[in-house]
């Protein structure tokens, strides 16, 4: 029974993901997810509690199927804390780019939906705390330049690596992932080592 249920979430999860990335902002109600899951509308409730649950755990399930984990693990596994640092930025260029279609739609939607912004905020404090960890071992090793505080240079690193500054450098100037990824780094370090 458990194994038909789980069949059924991760059929729901990739038809809701299908939409969003299919139709953007618009990516339709509970009921077009449902349809094109082949359940019913009560199904999606009875997994996912409400719209804000389905889209929660589709932000997971996108983190869940893609490269994040064994991104995240280098910079986990990076033997200093400025190496954790180069690791970040090359996880966020390597990653906006698989979730970009359904991230996107959610930045656009999210001050004027309350469950795209519950599902984003979640997905914002994730990442925030990634930065933080990373900020947190370069002032641990003695490495973060004395002019700022753990929460400010995370808030920074957070912004300069932000998928928007991805998307206005990527996307609308046409920067390559090499170029990104050197620019941002440099960027990043002359802000925040000492």
């Amino acid at each position: 029974m458990s194994s038909r249920r789980d069949e059924t979430r991760k059929t729901l999860l990739d038809a809701a993901q299908q939409l969003f990335e299919e139709r953007g902002a618009h990516a339709g109600t509970l009921g077009d997810r449902a349809c094109r899951a082949g359940v019913s509308r009560q199904a999606v409730y009875l997994h996912f509690g409400s719209r804000a649950g389905l889209l929660l755990d589709l932000v997971a399930h996108v983190d869940a199927t893609g490269p994040l984990s064994n991104l995240a693990e280098r910079v986990n596994q990076a033997a200093t804390a400025s190496e954790a640092l180069d690791a970040l930025v090359a996880l966020q260029a390597d990653y906006w780019p698989v979730v970009y279609r359904i991230a996107r739609p959610f930045d656009e939607r999210r001050r004027a939906d309350a469950a795209i912004a519950q599902a984003w905020d979640d997905r914002m404090e994730r990442r925030r705390a990634g930065c933080r960890g990373v900020v947190q071992r370069l002032a641990d090793a003695g490495q973060l330049n004395a002019g700022w505080t753990v929460d400010d240079a995370s808030d920074i690193l957070w912004a300069l690596t932000s998928m928007r500054t991805w998307e206005d450098l990527v996307i609308d100037s046409g920067w390559s992932r090499e170029r990104y990824v050197a620019c941002t780094t440099a960027a990043v370090r002359k802000a925040l080592l000492r």
